[in-house]
């Protein structure tokens, strides 16, 4: 990892902190939570509210005066509006997406969640995807949030990966093993 990325996971982790710090409790980091989210589909969803928010040209006052405008009129939480009004006046608005993904973390890491990634050619059955969360949960001793990701290159089978751990065992890395 280089040093600047470093230093941005080091700002997003500070800043997810500060909220979660800033919370009175678990009533109102749900709101919180609730306020991000919907913020961060917002900003997703609005090619135009994205390009502004990047624009290095628009001041950092302008960025304040029109996100809380926003903010205020979708009558998000006062701690969430403050929230929004210190990563624009800092210059760290662009980091939102990072800063949720990683504030989202920290809420798990508290409640002794961990997340595991399962990686498929094709979408999981209902039946199926609750099936390797018990299985799993039960043989790790974990409380589990499952992340499917679908990637039609592995051909078959099922790649997971816990914390560091990855298992992989599809049909592309079977066919790449079996060639050597």
């Amino acid at each position: 990892m280089t040093k600047t990325a470093h230093n941005i996971n080091e700002i997003c982790t500070r800043y997810a902190k500060a909220l979660i710090l800033s919370s009175s409790g678990k009533e109102e980091l749900k709101i919180l939570m609730d306020n991000f989210s919907h913020f961060r589909t917002l900003v997703k969803n609005s090619k135009d509210l994205l390009k502004f928010i990047e624009n290095p040209l628009v001041n950092s006052k302008k960025k304040s005066e029109l996100l809380g405008r926003i903010s205020k009129s979708l009558k998000y939480s006062d701690t969430f509006q403050g929230f929004i009004k210190i990563l624009t006046k800092h210059g760290k608005i662009t980091l939102l997406e990072k800063i949720f993904i990683r504030f989202n973390d920290m809420i798990d890491e508290n409640k002794g969640i961990t997340e595991i990634f399962v990686t498929t050619a094709e979408p999981l059955e209902k039946s199926t995807e609750e099936v390797i969360k018990k299985k799993l949960s039960e043989s790790l001793n974990l409380k589990i949030k499952l992340t499917k990701i679908i990637d039609k290159k592995i051909i078959g089978g099922v790649i997971i990966k816990i914390k560091s751990i990855m298992i992989d065992n599809s049909l592309k890395s079977k066919l790449i093993d079996f060639k050597i």
